[in-house]
């Protein structure tokens, strides 16, 4: 089963094939929601090819994810032996299927690829799957104020699709683009707070006429 089919092609061909923790999540992680203040169970939404996992195992947290690839989950089985029970494969949009209530989950730009009703129901997945006062970090949730956030194909008012060649973007499948109150409103729907919004945003020059990208990060706790 592959909920991404774009997804699956490119790990097939071994690209996005990103292995160093991100910046941001590392700092957030450290800041926002160590173990030692937090709680130790993790949940990462679509791990990828499992760039983050160093950072939450040698931070000692019992590291569960859900990802929607099948070939990166069997080469992620192989890399980390010990985690072949808690690396599942399957569509986060739909089901988590752990047992137990998670003390952090993390989102690094997974969710995004899906549309507006699939976000709505993964993010009251995760706060299900969340303890009371649990916390919720997304990194990397692109922005509307994001350079391709009209271009392409639209298949809702925030989500596109079919990006053209010469967006970074491009044969990633969905995409969906958040203004401030489309965020905030998703969130509180699905019974988060948010205690921490960041916009950050990225232009380049040369070469090129100035692209812009644009993201959140967040953290929000379940009320």
């Amino acid at each position: 089963m592959n909920f991404s089919k774009e997804w699956e092609e490119r790990y097939q061909a071994n690209t996005q094939m990103s292995i160093w923790p991100w910046t941001d999540l590392v700092t957030y992680i450290h800041r926002y929601a160590h173990p030692r203040n937090e709680g130790n169970e993790v949940l990462e939404l679509g791990c990828g090819a499992g760039a983050n996992i160093p950072l939450f195992l040698d931070m000692g947290f019992n590291y569960h994810s859900v990802e929607g690839s099948g070939t990166i989950v069997k080469m992620l089985h192989e890399k980390f032996p010990q985690l072949q029970e808690t690396i599942i494969e399957g569509d986060f949009t739909k089901s988590l299927p752990f047992a137990q209530e998670f003390d952090v989950i993390v989102d690094r730009a997974s969710l995004i690829h899906n549309t507006t009703s699939s976000i709505s129901h993964g993010l009251r997945l995760a706060a299900d799957k969340l303890r009371t006062g649990g916390k919720f970090i997304g990194i990397d949730w692109f922005s509307s104020e994001h350079a391709d956030s009209g271009r392409g194909d639209q298949v809702d008012s925030h989500t596109r699709t079919n990006l053209p060649a010469d967006s970074h973007l491009c044969g990633l499948g969905n995409i969906h683009f958040f203004d401030r109150p489309h965020l905030e409103g998703l969130l509180g729907d699905a019974g988060f707070e948010i205690v921490r919004l960041e916009h950050k945003t990225l232009e380049t020059f040369v070469p090129g006429p100035g692209n812009k990208i644009a993201w959140w990060h967040f953290v929000a706790v379940k009320s």
